[in-house]
């Protein structure tokens, strides 16, 4: 027997539901990203400043943001610049479905998203792209030369990060352990705030043929600390700069690199 106007209704309702459960969900799993996607964060403003004024812009080219996560960061730069063509890729495959509902529901066609393993990339992203760009991941690796090796193999013009770095021979191992948070495991790399050596990155860079700039960033305005002690980044007055920035007790010395040739 074929399904009655109130069986269809009653399906069509189940499925609606079904979906914004999922939806529901996934927001609650990526909840940090969200907001940006419409509040872009001071420093991906600050990082697309960065970016445009040294030439890494060009209308017709296409960038390949690798760590992309749902895409958040690319709303912004691809509403400031829509001559440009964006490929988000991350090796959480979950992610990337959930970037190309958001993408699909929102009409942005200037963005795309593939599941791509950072260290294990198809040849035929080779020379592709004009610009690569990461946001925060590298903080989560142990080692940064492998990073760095990979995405100098596609031969890009330019490579931008924007991640934790020290001007000195040191690279220091960060992990929080977060009480209020169990899920983040003692292996869980979204505990890490690792940060690397600038006079390494500089030499591996160099070796490519790569010349690299690399700028602090600080916010434009002061942000609050968490209640509690929590988890948060926030700033603080100190010899260093007026709105050094922590996350707890842990110093987060942001910068901004761009290497190109």
């Amino acid at each position: 027997m074929p399904p009655t106007k109130r069986n269809w209704i009653v399906l069509f309702r189940q499925l609606i539901a079904k979906k914004e459960t999922r939806f529901k969900m996934t927001k609650s799993r990526w909840q940090s990203e969200y907001p940006q996607i419409d509040n872009p964060y001071f420093s991906t403003i600050a990082f697309e400043e960065f970016l445009a004024a040294r030439g890494g812009f060009l209308d017709g080219k296409e960038i390949f943001d690798i760590g992309t996560g749902i895409g958040a960061n690319l709303y912004y730069f691809a509403a400031k610049n829509p001559g440009v063509r964006f490929l988000g890729g991350d090796y959480n495959a979950d992610k990337i479905a959930e970037a190309k509902d958001v993408a699909k529901a929102r009409g942005d066609n200037g963005l795309a998203f593939e599941t791509v393993d950072w260290f294990d990339i198809s040849d035929g992203y080779r020379g592709r792209f004009d610009g690569i760009i990461n946001v925060h991941t590298l903080c989560c690796f142990k080692r940064i030369e492998p990073a760095i090796e990979a995405l100098c193999a596609l031969e890009p013009r330019w490579i931008a990060f924007n991640s934790l770095f020290y001007e000195g021979p040191l690279d220091v191992m960060i992990h929080i352990r977060d009480h209020d948070n169990p899920a983040i495991g003692d292996d869980n790399p979204d505990g890490d705030f690792n940060i690397f050596s600038l006079p390494l990155v500089r030499e591996l860079f160099t070796k490519h043929g790569y010349k690299l700039h690399s700028e602090p960033f600080h916010p434009p305005q002061a942000l609050p600390q968490p209640n509690n002690g929590a988890r948060g980044t926030f700033t603080a007055q100190t010899e260093w700069h007026e709105r050094t920035q922590f996350s707890g007790p842990v110093h987060l010395p942001w910068h901004f690199l761009f290497a190109s040739r």
